[in-house]
């Protein structure tokens, strides 16, 4: 009987865990732009991750011995986790309001390519020619995806392409500059930490700035189940997913399993919001996808005689 060896057995298990992950993002983006039109950005996001934060502080007080943070360090992490936790969540709530399921999947698909510029521009991974030809691919895919004119399915779909942008240029800020704090004390603790800060900034926001006070919490029950969704499975279980994944397998080999993040909202899309699927998105979706490839590839070296 052909046995698995254990280093073959946690690379599988971490592939499988990290394609849940980017299945359930793809996922989120639907139901986002699903129930978007019950509430306001700022209050969904609010509740969709502090209900996630809370899920996921329980996990780590059953499960975990939480360390302690340095004070030089819970400065910077505390920093991060309030850009991180306020601006993603609301940026790309907002660009759903504006986009189709499929455009902002895919912006979203392009965020491994996204932060090898930025990791090159902060000088934290040098930018070679792979990678630099990766990135012109994957940008080739997405102008060719954004270009197609979704007419009265998305008539603003132009502004929410460039906020769901902003929300993706502020997770890859967070995945260069939080890699350290991540080995040092452990992903599910600085998740859990940054998650709750963002999420308390949220909750202000809402309640100050958006509509929390004045009927956006007013959710119907399909509403209310879909903000579950949202919370548990949607940014708890798909966060602590791709965690687990990352303590078995490579971030490089990781970020290749992006792609189900669109093609799950592009089908799913497809149904639930009766969104057009294209030749030309398709196209884009594909280019992108080669882009993340072609970064991860390595070539094999030549054993010398």
């Amino acid at each position: 009987m052909f046995a698995i060896s254990p280093s073959l057995r946690a690379t599988l298990s971490g592939v499988a865990l990290a394609s849940l992950s980017t299945s359930l993002g793809g996922v989120t983006v639907v139901l986002t732009r699903f129930v978007i039109a019950e509430t306001d950005a700022l209050t969904l996001a609010f509740v969709r991750y502090g209900i996630a934060a809370l899920f996921l502080a329980a996990i780590l007080l059953a499960t975990t011995r939480i360390p302690r943070i340095a004070r030089r360090d819970l400065l910077a992490i505390s920093a991060l986790g309030i850009v991180m936790f306020t601006g993603f969540p609301f940026f790309m709530a907002r660009a759903l309001e504006d986009t189709t399921a499929a455009r902002g999947a895919l912006i979203f698909a392009s965020m491994p390519l996204i932060t090898i510029m930025l990791g090159a521009l902060f000088r934290v991974e040098p930018l070679t020619r792979i990678k630099s030809a990766a990135v012109a691919v994957g940008l080739v895919g997405t102008v060719t995806a954004l270009g197609e004119r979704v007419g009265a399915v998305a008539p603003d779909a132009l502004r929410g392409d460039v906020l769901m942008l902003v929300a993706v240029l502020i997770a890859s800020a967070y995945n260069v500059f939080s890699r350290r704090y991540l080995i040092r004390y452990g992903a599910l603790t600085i998740t859990v930490w940054t998650m709750l800060l963002g999420s308390l900034v949220l909750m202000a926001l809402a309640f100050t700035v958006g509509g929390a006070a004045s009927g956006a919490l007013d959710f119907s029950l399909q509403g209310w189940v879909i903000m579950l969704a949202l919370a548990i499975p949607g940014a708890a279980l798909m966060t602590f997913t791709y965690s687990k994944a990352l303590e078995l397998i490579t971030p490089m080999s990781a970020a290749i399993t992006i792609g189900l993040n669109p093609i799950t909202a592009i089908l799913l899309g497809a149904v639930v919001l009766a969104e057009p699927v294209t030749v030309r998105v398709l196209a884009g979706f594909g280019l992108i996808v080669a882009g993340i490839l072609l970064a991860n590839w390595r070539p094999r070296r030549v054993p010398h005689a």
